[in-house]
């Protein structure tokens, strides 16, 4: 069984982290991003109606407090679907979707599922990111670390694109690129450098989670149910054939290349993030 609201938190989670796997955030991006770290969406907090000290149930804004990563859609420069607002809890499973309705924002309540091991890489990435601001990490000191790790000006240490992990010959724009293209058309969605840059980077992937995931919530939002079942269906196809094949992976090896706190506290969120969708829509989440 899903509800918006837990719909709206995985959003969020995959939209903000997205982003920052796509690029280094500035320094305003990085200290609204350290801010609202507490305000983690995916944070384990026990369930509406028991005490906990993990801290408040709201579900946080549904972009993290960044901007998408960039999978526009077709033909068109929008950043994608927007998040129409908060509804009821309504069950919305890849085999089943009931109906929607309204409620106050304060009746929701952050995701607080995932196995032990995701709340525990959840955890330890949101640790990392406090760190990173005891530190006093720069935009610049980030910015470098995510250059050499994802090669945005020279040869990557862990390349962040599909094909290059499962491809045989590891090159970019392989057989993993054309289907995670026609995986975002099927939406009317493209990656923002067509044919210039590869359309199965990690982040460009983590935001077609983000907007499939938005566009559900709009289908519950207006009471169409077939529709946000089909959505269901194709975000489970996409997560189980392609994000849950290579990115705990590449995520892993994220983690031992890191050198920022910063950029090992994304890594670790992401780990959260996908651990958490994949026990929601009972897919195997293995870790390396």
């Amino acid at each position: 069984m899903l509800d918006a609201a837990t719909l709206d938190s995985l959003a969020a989670a995959f939209a903000a982290l997205g982003r920052l796997h796509r690029e280094a955030p500035d320094e305003t991006a990085l200290r609204g991003f350290r801010d609202l770290i507490e305000d983690w969406p995916l944070a384990a907090l026990e369930p509406e109606g028991k005490d906990s000290a993990a801290g408040p149930s709201n579900a946080g804004p549904s972009n993290a407090g960044l901007p998408s990563a960039g999978l526009p859609n077709s033909g068109s420069s929008s950043a994608g679907p927007s998040n129409p607002g908060p509804s009821n809890p309504a069950p919305a499973g890849a085999a089943a979707v009931g109906e929607a309705g309204t409620a106050d924002a304060s009746t929701r309540t952050r995701w607080h599922g995932g196995t032990d091991a995701g709340r525990a890489a959840t955890g330890a990435g949101m640790e990392q990111i406090r760190e990173s601001a005891r530190a006093g990490e720069t935009p610049e000191e980030i910015r470098r670390d995510h250059d050499l790790l994802y090669g945005d000006t020279a040869a990557a240490r862990v390349a962040p694109y599909e094909s290059v992990h499962r491809g045989v010959d590891g090159l970019v724009f392989g057989e993993a690129t054309l289907e995670v293209r026609a995986a975002y058309q099927a939406l009317s969605l493209q990656a923002p450098k067509l044919n210039q840059e590869p359309d199965d980077h990690i982040g460009l992937e983590f935001d077609f989670m983000a907007q499939l995931t938005l566009q559900v919530i709009d289908a519950l939002y207006g009471d169409d149910a077939a529709r946000a079942e089909k959505l269901m269906t194709h975000g489970t196809d996409f997560l189980r054939d392609h994000l849950l094949v290579w990115a705990p992976q590449m995520l892993d090896l994220a983690t031992q290349h890191a050198q920022t706190h910063f950029m090992k506290g994304v890594v670790l969120l992401s780990i959260g993030a996908l651990d958490s969708y994949a026990e929601l829509l009972d897919l195997p989440f293995e870790r390396p």
